[in-house]
């Protein structure tokens, strides 16, 4: 296994840090960027594109750092997903995409000599989640690292009131201004062209649901399946 992704809030500089500490432990592992630009300490955007992105890779080694609980008592965890991991810190950011992959096991690590000689404080994406995502992809498994862990942060992408209306909210917003739904996309039963009737912040709007934005008419609101497969609130 070659293949060791990258989700972090950290930006460039600190993320080069990480791929060094990875090239020093396997010098042939193959690193893909997924993004450095999660919002910062923004938990539950950095899930939202860990699970959208980990069922696109064949298997791999997933590192999530948006870490705001660094330092302190939070665990630093490795889920095993099949022949895949996810490698990250006990705060909920691997959850969403550890299920979607159908999760075999939650492990604390707690094993020194996969990590750095030398643990920041404040830099466990460096120190520690890198060196054992690295050494994970030259073999070793998740059992060798620490012990079975099941007092794990839960999270999810927020509660579905469904009846006559369905109310959801909004949980990620792209650079194009997309705001993307927890509401599945098959759940409401619309045809293309149908008028739906949204509710934003208090301010109700009548949106088309369409195939893809490029059938909208320039400036129009509209009400599309995002790529992850969830409703999402789009202006053409």
């Amino acid at each position: 296994m070659s293949v060791i992704t990258l989700t972090t809030d950290m930006g460039w500089f600190y993320a080069s840090q990480m791929k060094a500490r990875i090239l020093s432990v396997n010098p042939d592992a193959r690193i893909v960027d997924i993004t450095h630009d999660v919002s910062p300490q923004n938990i539950r955007e950095g899930a939202y594109i860990l699970y959208s992105s980990v069922v696109h890779f064949p298997e791999a080694v997933h590192i999530a750092v948006v870490d705001p609980g660094v330092g302190t008592e939070r665990k630093p965890l490795i889920v095993k997903c099949g022949n895949s991991y996810l490698v990250g810190p006990d705060n909920g950011v691997l959850i969403p995409a550890a299920r979607r992959l159908g999760m075999y096991g939650v492990y604390e690590i707690a094993e020194n000599r996969y990590m750095a000689g030398r643990i920041s404080n404040t830099f466990h994406g460096r120190d520690i989640f890198a060196p054992v995502a690295a050494h994970v992809s030259l073999g070793v498994k998740a059992e060798e690292l620490g012990r079975v862990f099941k007092d794990y942060e839960r999270m999810d992408f927020g509660k579905l009131e469904t009846g006559e209306t369905v109310k959801g909210e909004i949980i990620f917003i792209d650079r194009f201004g997309n705001m993307v739904t927890n509401i599945p996309g098959d759940l409401l039963k619309l045809k293309y062209g149908d008028w739906v009737k949204v509710k934003i912040s208090g301010k109700e709007l009548e949106v088309k649901f369409l195939k893809s934005y490029g059938v909208a008419e320039k400036g129009e609101m509209l009400l599309t399946i995002s790529s992850s497969d969830f409703l999402e609130i789009s202006r053409r």
